[in-house]
């Protein structure tokens, strides 16, 4: 709570009183013996009803009359004082008001906030808190003034959910509570939220914190209802509610819905009506994508998806390649469009069975699966003969001139040891001072090292087509969780690389 530097125990009386200062006489009066006028508080309701209902609504409006400077022309600042009931004020909670304020409402959300927050009341339970107002008067001639007390009981309630965040195993958090999904909350909507993206296929349900499992909104009575679940157990044999997981106790229901397909998804749900509903939309039509051929030893390769666009870095031994959506190279094919031996042709069939033919060497190949605007650019790759790491877990920061060189380790392979701080990181192949140069970056955003060899892609955001397949804005970092000495190897060649802590 709030400290109060002076301490009111006279205001344990209940009477609207005046506090002495250093100048005024021993019966609080001025030194020209005036006396000032009292606070009287008065409130429109003091058992205010407290539910979900009245959240947002004022339930307790507070009046009272101003008090005066005594023509010193010191400022007058109001405050509420709260504390529990006969609580001699010295640690009450306080809200500053301001100067020429003799009013102030409350919501039932407020109140709630405030005796679960700052008098640890729990849902279901009451207090009872006085309430006064704390006149300051700066001027040391001039008695600070108390109010009489109003008492209000107030019931601390579980508030209706504010945000709304998505978990699950068809979510990208997948069931990390940290990285839980949130929802945009619906204008003009009481209790509506909506979100709309990629869907795995798994388990999704929803949560109103990020702190724990409870409370959640999980699948209802079908596909189109929610259930609200307020706590974890029941008892097994009563049914009541159980808190303690060392007694015994069986599981409220947890069902969640389930996404049966990877898609675009559109997400509407009202956490008041308890309804919802979710529409697969467009979007990609492939959310894999394979390199198959006799150009690739380890044929096929997985490439990397950014919304419609696919790549990845390869090495030939001279042979033919196509693409296909399918691991086992069963269906959904992309072939070249013309008679495979001009890789500047980036037009694509997928019925012609006519595979590009890849002489012996490094090649970065990307596939735009957009229907109606598919295309192939196989781009041959020199392996860059600098590398430099960037990024606030570095001494470099984010200033590209001064970015850190990495060590040259031969055939395509950088290597580099330092310290690093908390903080992103990743690397620069040109230190391109309009950041769209190329670059060698995290598979995924904010990822975090795991000391072991890990997939890294490669971007040169100088090339058209990586403007064309929309991925120039793609910046994905690694995330450096722990501050110290660092060992790095990255491969531009095999496009992995090792961070691995000393």
């Amino acid at each position: 709570m709030k400290k109060i530097a002076l301490i009111l125990a006279a205001a344990l009386m209940g009477l609207a009183i005046s506090c002495k200062k250093e100048n005024q006489n021993d019966n609080g009066k001025t030194p020209s013996g005036g006396e000032n006028t009292p606070i009287e508080l008065n409130a429109d309701v003091t058992a205010p009803e407290m539910n979900t209902d009245t959240q947002n609504t004022e339930v307790v409006n507070l009046t009272w009359n101003a008090t005066t400077n005594m023509g010193t022309g010191a400022r007058v600042n109001y405050s509420l004082l709260l504390d529990t009931k006969g609580g001699n004020l010295e640690t009450a909670y306080e809200i500053p008001l301001g100067t020429a304020v003799t009013s102030y409402a409350f919501t039932a959300g407020a109140l709630n906030t405030i005796i679960k927050e700052e008098f640890d009341v729990e849902n279901g339970a009451s207090i009872e808190l006085d309430v006064v107002v704390y006149a300051t008067i700066a001027s040391e001639e001039v008695a600070d003034v108390v109010s009489n007390r109003v008492t209000l009981t107030l019931t601390a309630f579980e508030p209706k959910a504010s945000v709304l965040y998505m978990i699950g195993s068809a979510t990208s958090a997948g069931w990390d509570l940290a990285s839980a999904v949130e929802m945009s909350p619906i204008e003009g909507e009481d209790g509506g939220f909506t979100w709309s993206g990629e869907l795995m296929g798994g388990e999704l349900k929803f949560l109103t914190t990020k702190d724990g499992w409870v409370p959640s909104y999980n699948k209802g009575k079908d596909d189109e209802h929610l259930y609200y679940r307020d706590h974890l157990w029941d008892d097994p044999t009563t049914g009541e509610r159980v808190d303690d997981e060392a007694l015994p106790h069986v599981d409220t229901p947890d069902d969640k819905f389930i996404i049966a397909e990877q898609g675009n998804y559109k997400i509407v749900l009202n956490i008041d009506k308890l309804t919802i509903t979710i529409t697969k939309t467009g979007g990609p039509k492939y959310f894999s994508m394979y390199i198959f051929g006799s150009a690739l030893s380890d044929s096929p390769v997985a490439m990397y998806r950014s919304g419609y666009a696919f790549f990845k870095g390869v090495v030939s031994n001279d042979g033919y390649f196509h693409f296909t959506a399918d691991v086992n190279n069963n269906k959904d094919f992309y072939y070249a469009a013309g008679d495979g031996e001009d890789l500047s042709d980036h037009s694509v069939n997928q019925t012609s069975y006519t595979e590009w033919r890849l002489p012996v060497g490094y090649y970065k190949i990307s596939l735009y699966a957009k229907e109606g605007k598919e295309a192939a650019y196989i781009v041959p790759f020199e392996p860059f003969s600098e590398m430099y790491l960037i990024g606030s877990a570095c001494d470099a920061g984010w200033d590209i001139a001064n970015a850190l060189p990495m060590t040259a380790a031969g055939s395509g392979k950088f290597t580099w040891t330092g310290k690093l701080k908390e903080g992103e990181l990743k690397f620069t192949c040109d230190k391109s001072t309009d950041w769209y140069g190329a670059w060698f970056m995290a598979d995924e955003a904010g990822k975090t090292p795991t000391g072991e060899e890990e997939t890294i892609i490669f971007l040169d955001k100088s090339r058209a087509e990586t403007a064309t397949m929309g991925i120039k804005e793609l910046d994905q970092k690694w995330n450096i969780s722990a501050a110290g000495t660092y060992e790095i190897t990255l491969d531009q060649v095999k496009e992995t690389i090792i961070i691995k802590k000393k």
